[in-house]
């Protein structure tokens, strides 16, 4: 039996991911390269993401705000991609997730523009959320973005800038078993509630002017368009999701098994994964962007084919052949794409 080098293949599937979301290619692979094996992995990253965190406090001590909220948000970023796959100490695991979200706590008001740190009622507990507001004139449209099976709301201020750049708030939402939705278990298959909940506390804000669309990354990716079916939505992006999780299991790499045994929880993960299905999914009646890398090598692109199954009128399927994983090889293309995409359905919704 061929035996995985852990650290290869963490780096194959996710280095561009890493460099997207704002930690820049040189830096990574140093601190890969520092690490040089698995074992070390998590240390080396915190040890990075300390040195940032403490640039942060020298540039806020000095009243530079802007470089102090860079700073800040690129240690977390750090922090973040020391734990995402870190599974053999969920102690220490749990306790650089802590200094993730506190240090990106330092940087939300810092940030240009700034966020705001949301706490959303949601059984018997609050989902925690970052809202940001663009520079712009008039009610708002919103886009709620939703994080996969090992992403939080603490690696998108790189993706909300092409909306907020276009006139559209963003609301970046940890739900159950993402992140600081952790609290309430494992990820679950259908998030409709939780993104209600989101939805419901947004209703309220003067600021909005009731148009929202629901985006969501791999795993998000099928968590939005299962979602999406409660409506209220003018429209949906999956991008890389997939229609059922079961049908393509035994494909799966060994390193993405070892993700989905801590994030679905239980004992019978196989069993937990055929509830990640789109198969009893009510048709939608908004339009999807459905987009999708031709040479992702952990959900199909197959799987976006069948997701147009459910997708309503006015959607579009985008299936780029040169695209890996979430296509972040090509992020260039993508992003603009469905910020373009989202503010048109916008300004001209059915």
């Amino acid at each position: 039996m061929k035996t995985e080098n852990r650290l290869l293949s963490v780096v194959e599937h996710w280095l561009p991911r890493i460099e997207v979301a704002g930690i820049p290619s040189p830096t990574a692979r140093a601190i890969i390269d520092r690490a040089g094996v698995w074992e070390r992995w998590l240390q080396a990253w915190v040890e990075e993401g300390d040195l940032h965190a403490e640039l942060g406090e020298q540039a806020l001590q000095a009243g530079r705000r802007i470089t102090a909220g860079e700073a800040f948000a690129r240690a977390s970023l750090l922090y973040h991609f020391g734990q995402f796959m870190a599974f053999d100490d969920l102690s220490a695991k749990q306790e650089v997730a802590r200094k993730k979200v506190e240090t990106f706590a330092r940087a939300i008001p810092l940030l240009d523009p700034p966020g705001n740190a949301i706490a959303i009622p949601y059984e018997g507990g609050t989902l925690k959320a970052i809202l940001r507001y663009p520079k712009a004139e008039g009610s708002l449209p919103v886009a709620i973005i939703i994080p996969g099976s090992d992403s939080t709301k603490e690696e998108f201020p790189a993706f909300e800038k092409h909306f907020l750049a276009r006139g559209i708030a963003t609301l970046s939402l940890d739900g159950p078993g993402q992140g600081e939705g952790r609290e309430f278990g494992p990820l679950q298959p259908d998030i409709s509630r939780a993104v209600q909940a989101a939805v419901d506390h947004l209703s309220s804000d003067e600021s909005l002017n009731g148009q929202r669309g629901l985006i969501g990354m791999a795993f998000g990716g099928h968590l939005a368009l299962r979602a999406a079916a409660i409506g209220g939505f003018t429209a949906v992006v999956s991008i890389n999701g997939f229609f059922d999780l079961g049908d393509f299991w035994p494909d799966l790499p060994q390193v993405y098994h070892d993700n989905m045994r801590f994030s679905l929880g239980g004992d019978d993960t196989l069993e937990r994964a055929k509830r990640f299905t789109l198969r009893e999914t009510p048709h939608l009646d908004i339009p999807a962007l459905i987009l999708h890398g031709g040479r992702d090598k952990i959900f199909p692109p197959s799987e976006a084919e069948r997701c147009m199954a459910i997708a309503g009128p006015g959607s579009v399927l985008e299936i780029f052949p040169e695209g890996n994983h979430v296509c972040n090889n090509i992020s260039w293309k993508y992003r603009p794409l469905v910020a373009d995409w989202l503010s048109e359905q916008f300004q001209h919704p059915l």
